[in-house]
């Protein structure tokens, strides 16, 4: 009867420390996400003419934009799982959406730093894809998104469930993307043109934050998602192929891209122009 007794409480000690150790990492976890980040960013022009529209809309279909906002930016539900419900906001100035209540300033700190209207940092938001886009581009971009039509749907607020409290308290690698971002360079913007020197620009804002810098490989932005492959490999497809892959989803080796992994449906609005850059600047790799 003692022996059992000693077990229960050894036990019941176990249980206790662990919970104590739940508590903490959970506190730890919930400390990093209600971190509130300043609010002083750079600027951007935001023109509203005809040509920055386009490009806006451009940038929009081709750089993902509505592959988690909807077709028609109304939002929808990225991830609910057990660690974390990320709902991507209705960007419509329709009901229960942010575009009726967003200054410029705060569509500049979401699109290019990832931190909401209240100072926190949004979740499974790329803007450390969308940081590294020029000060025309971003504009542009904003500007485009300011004028879609309203859409009426109130989404739920995203939220780091227990699970998702705990996975940050115990990961010092895990972070939002203003902790990715501040103080990070940026490339110039140079000349667009058919050249490895406007594909590396088109890479830092397009494919780095799946594929790692220097296109080697890495984690995208979507802890649920597979690692992204190193493109260097794309080199022996020749323009041709590496044209086709992004237009059709499917590689030289008749290997059908997954578009939940690799955004082929969004990146094949590019024009040929940005695709040619491209492959030129993973051939210099």
């Amino acid at each position: 009867m003692k022996v059992v007794k000693w077990i229960l409480g050894v036990l019941g000690a176990i249980v206790i420390l662990l919970a104590i150790a739940a508590f903490v990492v959970k506190s730890k976890g919930e400390a990093k996400i209600a971190v509130q980040y300043p609010m002083e960013y750079d600027e951007a022009v935001i023109s509203s003419d005809s040509a920055s529209l386009a490009l806006g809309k451009y940038l929009a279909e081709s750089h993902g934009c509505q592959k988690c906002h909807g077709m028609d930016y109304s939002g929808t539900t990225v991830v609910d799982a057990p660690p974390f419900l990320v709902n991507a906001s209705n960007l419509t100035a329709g009901k229960g959406g942010v575009g009726s209540q967003f200054t410029d300033g705060d569509w500049l700190r979401a699109v290019r730093h990832g931190v909401g209207g209240d100072g926190r940092g949004l979740l499974i938001m790329p803007s450390e894809a969308y940081y590294h886009l020029s000060d025309q581009e971003v504009g542009a971009l904003i500007a485009n998104l300011k004028q879609v039509s309203p859409v009426d749907h109130e989404l739920a607020r995203s939220e780091f469930r227990l699970l998702g409290k705990l996975i940050m308290g115990m990961s010092d690698d895990m972070k939002l993307a203003p902790d990715m971002m501040l103080g990070t360079p940026r490339l110039q913007m140079p000349e667009k043109g058919p050249t490895a020197e406007w594909g590396e620009y088109r890479a830092s804002v397009l494919c780095q934050v799946c594929h790692g810098v220097g296109l080697t490989g890495g984690q995208p932005p979507d802890p649920e998602s597979l690692p992204a492959p190193d493109l260097r490999t794309t080199q022996s497809w020749g323009l041709e192929g590496f044209m086709r892959t992004l237009r059709e989803g499917v590689t030289p080796a008749n290997r059908a891209l997954n578009p939940e992994m690799m955004p082929w449906e969004a990146v094949g609005h590019l024009d040929d122009i940005e695709i040619e850059a491209l492959y030129k600047y993973i051939s210099t790799l």
